[in-house]
């Protein structure tokens, strides 16, 4: 076990499914969100994490559908009692929309109905970054940039300026006396949010926001992760030996295809899984092949290896 100062120890975290700690509801659709549970079971993750923290660099996660990139994120703001924000990006995100959004159509209709607002802040709304800069009640906070990949190459650039001086300027003019570029948002490097940033490598990303980030690539997961897993959302429902057999499926599709890396996601084992036992479903019937072509398979059978 590797040994350091730890700012973030997922093993003190308390399990939100176990009984000891919590009051579990008996009903039967009762499982742990995905934002609840998350196994750190990899040190080298855990460690990226600290030193993310302790440089104040952000945290990019590369890694195939399924291997926990976007939850990662939310699990640590728990652990930590930090705030959370996010942004799902697209490939319409502009640089802005991190910081701020501007609702032009706002506006005009306002001043259309003569009802426009004499404060320009009336129509701007703050981003994750903002708002995790500006650290409401003094809370700090972990912010989720999900998918950067999505959008053009300018994005990841436009993040170097903020991230570096953990400041941007504001928009507009707060003061009659004041000069806009005097208007800053900023937050000291002892305060500074962790950012998660998550990429499924699709489009290559700027060599200068890489050499500014801690990159960590996560493997797609293995039986003995899908079964920690399943035991962490399932709680007193658990069924090691249906787990098992379900885990056994799911590999057997990522097996059969020729990516691997779009072969079936930790979410979809857990679909799979938690129909199997509600509607109690046996792996290997014919139920079982109608259930995993719903939950499992989809549209994969086109990318089959050939027999």
């Amino acid at each position: 076990m590797l040994q350091y100062d730890m700012e973030f120890d997922p093993a003190a975290d308390t399990p939100v499914t176990s009984p000891q700690h919590a009051e579990v509801d008996s009903s039967p659709t009762s499982y742990a969100a995905d934002d609840e549970v998350y196994v750190f079971d990899d040190e080298g993750v855990v460690l990226a994490v600290n030193v993310a923290l302790k440089t104040g660099r952000p945290l990019l996660l590369f890694g195939p559908p399924g291997s926990g990139k976007s939850s990662l994120a939310p699990n640590v703001a728990r652990i930590l009692g930090w705030d959370y924000h996010s942004h799902v990006v697209t490939a319409r995100t502009e640089p802005e929309d991190l910081l701020w959004r501007f609702d032009a159509l706002r506006r005009l209709n306002d001043a259309q109905a003569r009802q426009l607002h004499d404060d320009i802040w009336h129509y701007y709304t703050k981003g994750p970054l903002w708002r995790a800069f500006e650290q409401s009640g003094g809370q700090r906070s972990v912010v989720l940039i999900d998918e950067i990949d999505k959008a053009d190459p300018d994005l990841p650039n436009s993040l170097l300026g903020p991230l570096g001086s953990l400041s941007f300027a504001l928009p507009w003019n707060l003061d009659e006396d004041q000069e806009a570029q005097d208007a800053v948002v900023s937050v000291c490097q002892e305060r500074a949010p962790l950012v998660v940033v998550t990429t499924n490598d699709e489009r290559e990303l700027p060599k200068p926001f890489l050499r500014r980030c801690i990159v960590v690539e996560l493997d797609a997961p293995d039986k003995e992760h899908l079964l920690k897993v399943a035991a962490s959302h399932l709680g007193d429902r658990y069924d090691p030996d249906l787990a098992g057999l379900v885990a056994d499926y799911l590999i057997g599709v990522r097996g059969s295809l020729h990516d691997v890396a779009g072969g079936p996601s930790t979410a979809e084992y857990l679909d799979a899984l938690k129909a199997s036992q509600q509607l109690g479903v046996t792996p290997g019937t014919s139920e079982w092949k109608a259930l995993e072509k719903v939950t499992l398979r989809k549209r994969r059978d086109g990318a089959e290896t050939a027999p």
